[in-house]
């Protein structure tokens, strides 16, 4: 009888351990998602910024197409990261449900 109280004791306790776990892996990647968020607006603002200046300074469209090309990697590379995190995040709903 009370080896039955035990076990059923440490599987509460693996249980809550557990959600601990999910909860500080879910908080973590949320963080992440919210850092390349703002990694991408960062990116496109500067991308505005450095378009101004070469447009002051008489840049061509080819100088400007390449920068643009040079933004649209990086930010493409920063939503794949949040895709990939938003897909871990599901996964941890997931297995909570």
């Amino acid at each position: 009888m009370a080896d039955g109280w035990m076990d059923k004791l440490k599987s509460a306790a693996g249980k809550v351990a557990d959600g601990a776990k999910d909860l500080a892996a879910s908080t973590k990647l949320k963080m992440d998602i919210t850092g390349l968020q703002g990694k991408i607006k960062d990116a496109k603002q500067e991308f505005g910024v450095n378009v101004y200046a070469m447009l002051e300074q008489g840049k061509t469209i080819d100088d400007i197409t390449a920068a643009f090309a040079t933004v649209q990697a990086a930010v493409g590379e920063f939503e794949a990261q949040v895709t990939a995190k938003q897909e871990e995040l599901k996964k941890i709903s997931a297995d909570n449900a």
